[in-house]
């Protein structure tokens, strides 16, 4: 798709049959104007330290890695807080070791076990929920978020902005209720019966209240669908990448964020508007962009652009990259929080403006 304009933000599509190579000529449309700032952090996705197809893989970290450094001297902190396990056994186990061996000044960070700041998000009710966010994301001033598309049982689907907001917060480290049931519903969730999953999800606890009470905030997150929409909107405003990357060679449909199946895709999308990009792969991936919470709230509040016209797509065109995903089980469910969803959008976007002034 040729270019539309210099006012819209560029959103990079390459389709190919390796990895690395689609990751690099993605980065190579964008050029150096992609690299911002001196402190380099590289958010990648391991909501499973042990599941490659729901984790970002190292060939697609080495590819933003050799970018980075044909244009830039600063050092790179590649740095995650993993859902449940340790995230030391996801960089040990998917090979992030070698990348420490392979560059110089590289460095792995466990935000789980990083310093933090407390910010005050608010529910649907505008009741205050505080959330603690890693200082290592917070002190970047380019922040890159490398993640799969997937459909995921809470937002719809999971791309490159929620994996920056909710990777960055807080889970406590060491033994706790929640981790240990967290490890069992990892190892275990894929022979529970279809009809039986929702009761076993974080969405599930949350209807009776037990999220509320976690040592995790990527936990607490989970308080209802309308809830974790507005939470995502609130954290993206905090903490928005300054380049996105989705690495699509292999991507996610179904009973996504970790029991998914399998999508040879063969794409990767990136761009330094991270809303524009996530809005990109929604509608690659066949969602309606006003059915996904927080990117409908992203581009009401401007922080954005959600609007497909509005976007200047470089490389392989969009009619070539298409494709329908299949949704979570949950998906029509999902779809509830647009019930009272303008509303509290609304107030609480007033709130917010209030206390910015």
């Amino acid at each position: 798709m040729d270019s539309k304009g210099t006012d819209m933000p560029s959103v990079a599509i390459v389709k190919g049959f390796d990895r690395y190579d689609n990751i690099t000529r993605a980065l190579d449309l964008l050029g150096s104007e992609a690299i911002c700032g001196a402190t380099h952090l590289l958010k990648p996705n391991f909501v499973s330290t042990e599941n490659q197809l729901a984790s970002t893989h190292r060939e697609a970290a080495r590819a933003v890695l050799d970018f980075l450094h044909k244009h830039s001297e600063n050092p790179v902190i590649i740095a995650e807080g993993a859902a449940l396990h340790d995230t030391y056994d996801g960089f040990r186990n998917f090979g992030f070791n070698d990348l420490v061996n392979m560059y110089d000044h590289v460095y792995l960070r466990d935000l789980n076990r990083d310093e933090y700041e407390t910010f005050t998000l608010y529910d649907e009710a505008l009741n205050p929920m505080e959330f603690r966010i890693a200082k290592t994301v917070l002190d970047s001033d380019h922040r890159i978020s490398l993640s799969i598309p997937k459909t995921h049982d809470t937002a719809i689907v999971t791309l490159s902005l929620k994996n920056m907001a909710v990777g960055s917060l807080i889970r406590n480290a060491g033994h706790s209720f929640f981790n240990f049931v967290g490890c069992l519903a990892d190892r275990f969730f894929t022979y529970v019966p279809s009809h039986m999953k929702p009761f076993f999800s974080f969405q599930g606890l949350s209807r009776i209240g037990i999220t509320k009470i976690s040592s995790s905030d990527k936990v607490k997150l989970h308080q209802g669908y309308l809830n974790m929409h507005l939470f995502l909107y609130q954290l993206i405003r905090i903490i928005p990448p300054h380049l996105s990357i989705l690495d699509g060679f292999t991507a996610m449909e179904g009973d996504g964020p970790i029991s998914g199946d399998r999508v040879d895709w063969r794409i990767a999308i990136a761009g330094t508007d991270g809303i524009a990009v996530d809005a990109v792969a929604a509608h690659l991936m066949g969602f309606d962009l006003e059915s996904i919470g927080y990117l409908h709230f992203c581009g009401k509040a401007g922080l954005g652009e959600t609007n497909i016209r509005n976007i200047n797509i470089i490389g392989t065109s969009v009619e070539e990259c298409r494709r329908t995903f299949k949704p979570h089980l949950s998906y029509q469910a999902q779809l509830r929080w647009k019930e009272m969803g303008e509303r509290a959008f609304e107030k609480l976007r007033a709130v917010l403006e209030a206390k910015a002034a």
